[in-house]
């Protein structure tokens, strides 16, 4: 639990320095969201045991690393379009080497992390100077889930959630994560509304509140999504470079399916009254 700790605390350090200096250099935050999608998807390939098949993996590592880095533009599409018919190619040539099932979850994995990782840029874009604000609100959803999570499971946790898909996951653990997540989401508005914002936006807390509960669940749902499939290639973690959290992966599997979910929220339904 320590180095568990540690570890967050670090970690939590450095998205904030990458975050305080968002509007200086935002080209910063789309690098730290090209490195997460190239390292994530290297990790599944690691998982799958098809990391040394350079055919798909390097360009599925450098596609996932482009969008981020420049949007949904033409470049992107473009780059989309050549890798969705280099994997046809070799589907269509290398049958003996790789399965049509091996090449749809290799496809299918790359472009669920690429699209809902480069939401974390998408939120900040459409932000503009409040991006950095909308960008944190949504990081500490996901994180303060796992973190409320972790407690309340590992002090109170009895009832086992989906023991089949992650078995350490309890519904104590679930109660505990979506109301950390509420309570923060509060605090971490309040913290912008006074010292950053000086009472300049005001906050609609009702809808911020409302937000972090389901987004808690979302995250939750992405935890388990890639519980199952780290559970179906018989590995404990995607990776060990984050000590007491495992790999990339493992840390940011719950904000790359929270982030879209705030995104389209705070566009439709919105947590300022400006």
């Amino acid at each position: 639990m320590v180095v568990r700790t540690i570890s967050g605390i670090l970690g939590g350090i450095l998205a904030i320095i990458v975050l305080v200096f968002n509007n200086d250099v935002p080209m910063l935050l789309n690098f730290v969201i090209s490195l997460i999608c190239i390292l994530s998807v290297y990790e599944v390939f690691s998982a799958m045991g098809v990391k040394n098949m350079f055919s798909v993996m390097l360009p599925s590592m450098v596609f996932s690393a482009v969008l981020p880095l420049f949007g949904s533009g033409i470049l992107w599409q473009t780059i989309w379009y050549i890798y969705t018919l280099f994997m046809f190619c070799v589907m269509l040539f290398f049958n003996k080497t790789l399965k049509f099932r091996d090449i749809a979850i290799i496809y299918s994995v790359t472009m669920l992390i690429t699209f809902l990782f480069s939401y974390v840029v998408k939120l900040r874009d459409w932000g503009n100077l409040l991006g950095t604000f909308y960008v944190t609100y949504a990081l500490s959803i996901a994180w303060m889930t796992d973190v409320g999570a972790y407690f309340f499971g590992t002090f109170f946790g009895k009832t086992k959630l989906c023991p089949e898909i992650s078995p350490k996951k309890t519904v104590a653990g679930a109660i505990g994560g979506a109301l950390v997540s509420s309570i923060m989401s509060i605090i971490v508005c309040m913290i912008f509304q006074l010292f950053v914002f000086n009472f300049k936006v005001s906050m609609n807390y009702v809808n911020i509140v409302i937000i972090a509960f389901f987004g808690s669940i979302v995250s939750m749902i992405g935890d388990l999504v890639f519980s199952m499939i780290k559970r179906g290639y018989h590995v404990k973690d995607f990776g060990n470079v984050i000590p007491g959290h495992g790999g990339i992966l493992d840390r940011f599997d719950s904000v790359s399916f929270v982030v879209p979910f705030v995104y389209f929220l705070i566009v439709n339904v919105g947590i300022l009254n400006v």
